[in-house]
């Protein structure tokens, strides 16, 4: 198999190619930095959540716009798509994944919801069967 020296040639020096390798630099700094802030704004919210027993919403909000920073830059990087990431992405896409996000997360708290009312009907159901087996005990 010969190597044709003029073809490499041409297809190193595509300019589409070298702008992408560009943009991967550029993308690959910016997710480093995002990944720090990131990992603060967990650290963040944990706070919340020990404090409160609630996470804070607005800052949920902002964290899942970062989560799909972070996921569409991971694709365009690891080339699953030539789409380029935030502020090159077309806001209708970024809306559609953002609603199906939040979808799925509803879908995920309405199951978490109905399994922890099971789980205290449980409890109460226990507890009185403990009272009730008390009182007999007692009685006896």
């Amino acid at each position: 198999m010969e190597i044709n020296r003029e073809e490499v040639k041409e297809e190193v020096l595509k300019i589409g190619k070298w702008t992408r390798f560009v943009f991967m630099f550029f993308y690959a700094f910016v997710l480093n930095f995002v990944i720090s802030v990131t990992i603060g704004l967990a650290f963040i919210q944990f706070l919340f959540f020990l404090f409160t027993s609630k996470i804070n919403d607005s800052l949920a909000g902002f964290n899942q716009h970062l989560f799909l920073f972070v996921s569409d830059t991971l694709k365009f990087l690891l080339f699953e798509t030539d789409e380029k990431p935030f502020p090159f992405k077309k806001s209708a896409e970024v809306d559609a994944e953002l609603n199906e996000d939040v979808i799925e997360e509803v879908n995920v708290v309405e199951e978490v919801d109905v399994a922890q009312e099971k789980l205290n009907e449980n409890v109460e159901t226990a507890e009185v069967t403990e009272e009730d087996d008390l009182e007999q005990n007692t009685k006896s």
